[in-house]
This record gives C-alpha cells, sequence and structure tokens, in this order.
C-alpha cells in the first residue's frame, strides 16, 4: 500500500486499474522507503521482515516483483482475501490488519517489533491497539505522512483519519518519505549514521 508504493487504494476503481492492469514497473515506489528498509535488516540481521497490506493475494505475484525490483529486503507478504462474504465482498483493512498483527505478536513472542506504516487508512490506530494489546513488545512505529493529494486518494479526505490514542508507549516518528523516516530513526539512535 501506500507505505511502499504509491497506489490510491482502497478506492475500487483505482484500486482495480493498479491491481489489474499497471504493470509494476510502471508504479511508483515511495522515495527512500527501500533505503530505510535495508538499513534497517543490515542494523538488525535477525529480526524478519514482514509486509502487511490490505491488497489483494491476486495481486502477490506482481507485488513480489515490484519490491524486489525497487530493492525492498525479501519477506512474506500477509494480504487480504477478497471474495464475496456475508458481510461484503471482502473484509476491511482495519480487520484485516488487526487480526494479522495479532497474530504475528502472538505466534512470535520471542521478538520485538518495529512497526512501519502510513497515515492513509487506519495504520496509527492499528499500531496503537497493538501496543495497548502486546505492552513492550513494541520499540518503534514509524508512520509516513502522505501529502494532502494521497489523503483524497485514499480515503476520500486532504487530511489524515483520526490518529492513535498518543498512549505511553514506544517511540513514535514520522515523515513525508523513507529518508525522513531514516532520518528521525538515525536521531533517535535506532539507526547508525551513514559515514561520510
Amino acid at each position: 500500500d501506500d507505505t511502499v508504493m504509491v497506489t490510491s487504494l482502497p478506492r475500487p476503481l483505482l484500486a482495480a486499474w493498479n491491481a489489474l492492469v499497471l504493470h509494476e514497473n510502471a508504479r511508483r515506489a515511495v522515495p527512500g522507503m527501500a533505503e530505510l528498509y535495508q538499513r534497517w535488516t543490515a542494523t538488525y540481521p535477525d529480526g524478519p521482515v514482514f509486509y502487511l497490506s490490505t491488497g489483494a493475494w491476486d495481486v502477490a505475484p506482481a507485488l513480489r516483483r515490484f519490491l524486489r525490483h525497487h530493492g525492498f529486503p525479501p519477506g512474506p507478504l500477509l494480504l487480504s482475501d477478497w471474495r464475496p462474504r456475508s458481510q461484503g465482498w471482502f473484509s476491511t483493512g482495519q480487520t484485516h490488519k488487526r487480526q494479522s498483527l495479532r497474530r504475528l505478536m502472538s505466534e512470535l513472542p520471542q521478538l520485538t517489533w518495529a512497526l512501519i506504516g502510513d497515515d492513509g487508512q487506519h495504520d496509527p490506530q492499528r499500531y496503537a491497539e497493538a501496543v495497548a494489546e502486546h505492552p513492550g513488545r513494541v520499540a518503534v512505529v514509524s508512520i509516513r505522512r502522505l501529502s494532502p493529494a494521497e489523503q483524497l486518494l485514499s480515503h476520500g479526505l486532504p487530511q489524515p483519519l483520526a490518529q492513535g490514542t498518543g498512549a505511553a508507549g514506544p517511540l513514535v516518528v514520522h515523515g513525508g518519505d523513507g529518508h525522513e523516516l531514516t532520518l528521525r530513526l538515525v536521531d533517535a539512535g535506532l539507526l547508525p549514521a551513514r559515514r561520510a
């Protein structure tokens, strides 16, 4: 989603265009985000990378190629199941992300997490829930701030949806792209500064 690539999800027509028509080489990566992931995995080589998205499993091959093409580290994709259900055509992104985060936290209790998302849909709220439900398990939350135009395409308003609770917890950093987030993480001592 908009954390690593500009997709304009969840608007159905744009989602269909991005998923079914637009080739992954034509998609734009969020500037600096692949470098952020690379630096994080170089600094914490024993930590796995999971890509949790509201995107459908149907786009998994294209998403894998996109991630590989743009230099993102390998990792499992946790995608949505877009199929008819009694409640609607597919599970909501909120439900999918909430359930997936709970499952990861419970199945991997030995890990301390760094959560990376964006403020275009509900990542700040989902991450605040994960922090509250699993105290001490999240070291940092990094949130990419979408531009007003990206916000409008993402959910129909030019500003972010309501943010997380603001309760005491892990470090939370914000930035407009991967470069800004990397600088915030360097400032916080979680990533080493690059040597000249």
